[in-house]
């Protein structure tokens, strides 16, 4: 966690400024944020290099933030968390401290301005896209009468980052709005705001942050004497104005790296949270659910229900279930998809990318404009997918025994796993199926018919079979059909055992798995798997399971006695 600054018990005067620099705001559309997401992840220190010029003293204060960031909370990067704390400190002259100006550029109507920022925007921006979204109310103000800017009903576009808190008591303060004087408090309904306070220097302050080109709909208005209240709610822009850096790599295997160890344990008794209620289309079935997606940000899930050909969503806090993909309009054939089989978030803009199976092609689906879906693959024999930490997109072609990679605009694609034909060989796959991408962009593959996990290094030529490969089987040192993978922080892999109705772990390096759930036969009892499917983790290390020939998905905790 960061190191708390020296004067933690009183509020900075940076962020009063944060959070009361509203009226610099231009209210008007301006050109969109662009060509940051185009630059690579590079250190803190090289991220600032190109500001030097404008701000002199930058290397001496990002010197100091990365050595109070040694240890980060959220899992980041002791970059990412220190460009966070390079943003929260100020020096002078304030005009030269980074957040005042990277600021007032991003309000700027000149976009060449922020070219040498973008190193640094590329680094701040995937520390935020990091944390955790939080839905809820926040709030800012400033010492003006503003609410004649801000009409009921007109949407409105935030540029710079925004910082807010979560105590509206502490907005009466002098420092901030004080108590009387004209002054306009606004209440905001955020949908992403980020809680940087694990990163700030000053890190006993409640801080959010919403990032640049946030939209927001004036809910309301009221003036109460020399108190203006405006109610802002945030809303998804028709076209986002911050072009969308590329996909973190979010699978739960990164998330919970720090709480699943080699011996950790599962509790054998699993819990129902979407269908097991037999087969069936209603909002309380499922048909042979296939791949799911974990999205903690959101807490929620989403699953790729395959003969209901429709995408549907579980979400913890409700515990209920909804359809976002396949809207199923006659006349709209690109909104309906064919026995999807797998499921992925762009965390960038929240689309969704379906492996659209019996259309024969992969399918980019925007939640909020689903009329506007895209098809990003067409004419594949597409089996499963996967996005990995730079973007780029991992498809499992079942007839060509193949895993293809696209980068970010190719159409053509490039294989990065089998493509030699159908075979046994460690150059070859047959009937390959889920895939996962580690941080070194190696591809792990479920090679289905041959009853083995496969490993393919970068640029390899073939591959390194890393559980089973011993033939059709129920011993340990067997598979049978295997289905999902995925991959802890120790190279530790686990696996759907479709044909034995179990998950599997093999220790890395090991020549035999042990069973970590099910393996008490074919069966519909809580213990008891019906060819088990796609699984994932979450943050806290807790399994889910698509467990298709029951229609449901089952949760296994982590037994943490």
């Amino acid at each position: 966690m960061a190191t708390a600054g020296a004067d933690d018990e009183k509020s900075s005067p940076e962020r009063v400024l944060r959070i009361t620099d509203i009226e610099k705001e231009p209210l008007e559309l301006l050109l969109p944020i662009a060509g940051y997401e185009q630059m690579p992840l590079v250190s803190l220190e090289k991220a600032i290099e190109p500001l030097v010029p404008v701000l002199p003293l930058i290397r001496t204060y990002a010197y100091v933030a990365k050595g109070r960031c040694e240890n980060p909370a959220d899992d980041l990067t002791q970059d990412e968390s220190a460009s966070i704390m390079l943003y929260t400190m100020e020096w002078k002259p304030r005009t030269q401290c980074l957040y005042v100006a990277l600021n007032a550029i991003l309000r700027s109507k000149d976009r060449d301005q922020l070219t040498p920022w973008f190193l640094y925007l590329r680094l701040f921006l995937n520390a935020l896209l990091r944390l955790p979204s939080i839905s809820r109310t926040v709030f800012r103000g400033v010492k003006l009468n503003m609410s004649k800017e801000y009409a009921t009903g007109k949407t409105i576009v935030w540029w710079g980052f925004s910082s807010c808190t979560v105590i509206i008591d502490v907005l009466q303060s002098e420092a901030f709005l004080g108590k009387t004087s004209e002054r306009t408090l606004f209440t905001i309904e955020c949908l992403r705001g980020k809680d940087i306070r694990k990163h700030s220097y000053f890190s006993s302050e409640d801080e959010i942050l919403l990032v640049p080109a946030t939209h927001f709909r004036v809910v309301g208005c009221l003036n109460q004497g020399s108190l203006n209240l405006v109610h802002l709610q945030e809303i998804e822009p028709l076209f986002p104005l911050l072009q969308p850096i590329p996909p973190l790599l979010v699978q739960p295997s990164v998330h919970c790296a720090s709480d699943i160890h080699s011996n950790s344990k599962w509790n054998q008794i699993g819990v129902t949270i979407a269908g097991g209620n037999g087969q069936g289309d209603q909002l309380h079935q499922l048909s042979n659910p296939c791949g799911i997606y974990v999205d903690d940000d959101h807490q929620s899930i989403l699953i790729a229900d395959y003969w209901n050909n429709r995408v549907v969503e579980w979400k913890w806090d409700k515990n209920n279930i909804e359809v976002v993909a396949n809207r199923n309009e006659p006349e709209n054939q690109l909104n309906k998809l064919s026995c999807p089989t797998d499921i992925v978030m762009d965390k960038s803009d929240r689309s969704l990318i379906v492996c659209d199976r019996d259309n024969k092609r992969i399918i980019r689906w925007f939640r909020q404009n689903p009329t506007n879906s895209q098809i990003l693959i067409s004419n594949i024999d597409c089996c499963r997918l996967k996005l990995d930490q730079h973007g780029n997109l991992y498809v499992s072609d079942s007839q060509k025994c193949e895993v293809k990679q696209w980068k970010k605009g190719e159409t053509q694609g490039t294989i990065v796993a089998g493509g030699n034909g159908k075979g046994h060989h460690l150059n070859q796959l047959h009937r390959p199926t889920f895939v996962f991408i580690d941080q070194d962009q190696s591809v792990y593959v479920s090679d289905c018919s041959n009853h083995r996990v496969m490993k393919w290094m970068k640029d390899g030529k073939e591959g390194l079979v890393v559980s089973g490969g011993h033939g059709e089987g129920n011993s340990l040192t067997q598979l049978y059909q295997p289905q999902g993978v995925t991959v802890d922080h120790l190279g530790n892999v686990y696996v759907a055992d479709w044909g034995n109705h179990r998950i599997m772990r093999w220790l890395k390096e090991s020549n035999e798995g042990s069973i970590i759930l099910g393996g008490n036969g074919r069966g519909q009892q809580s213990n008891q798997f019906d060819s088990p499917c796609g699984l994932s983790f979450d943050r806290q290390g807790n399994l889910y399971v698509s467990d298709w020939g029951n229609h449901r998905v089952q949760k296994f905790e982590m037994d943490l006695s």
